[in-house]
């Protein structure tokens, strides 16, 4: 399954098995983003390690690894992830309403009450960030990805 095919950046779900929940709006929110912000494909070809998203709340998780020409989401966990988010759906949704800029290193978007509701949740362990100290800037660049603000 394939998204749009707008921008030069492809994102795909593995052909491995049918997409999970998580996996299906990851693959629909990162392409429907990287077509309407092309400038994002240069934030994309700048992961270089997986990331993991678990749904907390439906008990599914995602990885995506990001290469120079697309990204592949896969079910469950692929590779050696530097940052793994555990949340609910809404909380990702939250989290895609956040505004970043400077390629995703400026946040932004957590110095409003959404932001701050965010950050409360991570201080809460309600929302977990794994690599979020270790791996700083692949967190803020993949929140950038998802991020649906301009």
């Amino acid at each position: 399954m394939t998204s749009a095919q707008k921008s030069t950046y492809l994102v795909k779900v593995s052909d491995d098995d049918e997409p999970n929940g998580v996996a299906s709006i990851l693959a629909t929110l990162l392409q429907q983003n990287i077509d309407n912000f092309p400038t994002r494909k240069k934030i994309a070809q700048r992961i270089s390690r997986p990331v993991t998203v678990v749904s907390t709340d439906t008990d599914s998780t995602a990885t995506i690894i990001f290469e120079s020409d697309r990204a592949v989401v896969h079910n469950g966990v692929v590779g050696r992830p530097s940052v793994t988010v555990e949340a609910t759906v809404n909380q990702v949704l939250d989290v895609s309403q956040l505004q970043m800029k400077a390629g995703g290193l400026l946040p932004t978007g957590f110095f409003t009450k959404r932001g701050l509701t965010v950050l409360g949740e991570i201080l809460r362990h309600r929302l977990v960030v794994k690599g979020l100290l270790t791996h700083t800037v692949t967190a803020l660049r993949f929140i950038a990805l998802i991020s649906v603000a301009e």
